[in-house]
């Protein structure tokens, strides 16, 4: 087994339990102690797990997802300028799905775009795109009030038949190896289902969520565009990119 698939199995264990036994993923990866242990140190220093006596667990500071209010003066100019570079991309006539968070939220400012409708599953966006006077859909469901988005099955439901030219989605984290990921499973599964039904969808990330992991995956890295002010040292082989400060990459 790889080590990404050990990684992997690694993380979805740790999910379904609060603490994994050290002896228990030796038996379910079929591989050496020094293998898991090497792995589980590899892992702890990219803050994806804490180790314990005898055991591992999920890195509580990776689980913890700060408030909408908090998360909207986080990184301040890097939001804007990712806002800014993806209100650009929104072209005539499209229809958009935009996402809920700060981010895309942020965006909202930018648009010049006409005669586009806006899908979106954000609470506070839909006051926004009304003052600017965009046609708008919102998303019904379950409102998870500490992210101020709407998902569950029906929004799902509602989701599934409509396709869209572009769709910008947040994120709480990017790792090279497990992906896109949130705090949230039905988040999750909308966010998921988005990027499926669009022909170009778009992560709005600033340079804090690089690095990055959080309990629920739902995309690949090679499924989405990442629009960043700052990538750092994150790995690009095989990543497509839309940099923030120069020509569009992919």
């Amino acid at each position: 087994m790889k080590k990404q698939q050990r990684w992997m199995t690694i993380i979805e264990a740790c999910q379904k339990q609060n603490m994994v036994r050290v002896e228990d993923l030796i038996k379910q990866l079929q591989v050496s102690a020094a293998t898991v242990r090497r792995d589980l140190t590899q892992m702890e220093e990219l803050r994806m797990v804490r180790r314990c006596h005898g055991g591992v667990s999920l890195d509580i500071n990776q689980t913890r997802e700060p408030s909408m209010i908090m998360k909207s003066g986080m990184n301040a100019g890097g939001k804007h300028a990712v806002a800014r570079m993806a209100a650009s991309l929104i072209q005539d006539h499209q229809m958009v799905y935009i996402d809920a968070g700060s981010s895309t939220l942020e965006m909202l400012d930018y648009i010049t775009a006409k005669n586009i409708t806006v899908v979106t599953s954000g609470i506070p966006h839909i006051e926004k795109l009304g003052k600017a006077h965009i046609r708008t859909i919102v998303v019904g469901g379950a409102v998870r009030w500490s992210t101020s988005a709407i998902s569950g099955h029906t929004a799902l439901k509602q989701l599934e038949p409509m396709f869209f030219d572009v769709a910008f989605i947040g994120v709480n984290g990017i790792h090279d190896i497990m992906g896109f990921t949130t705090t949230n499973q039905q988040e999750a599964d909308t966010k998921h289902l988005v990027i499926q039904h669009s022909k170009c969808a778009y992560i709005m990330a600033d340079r804090s969520k690089f690095h990055v992991l959080y309990p629920e995956n739902f995309a690949k890295l090679s499924e989405a565009i990442i629009l960043s002010d700052d990538l750092g040292d994150f790995p690009s082989d095989h990543i497509r990119y839309r940099l923030t400060n120069g020509e569009a990459s992919q």
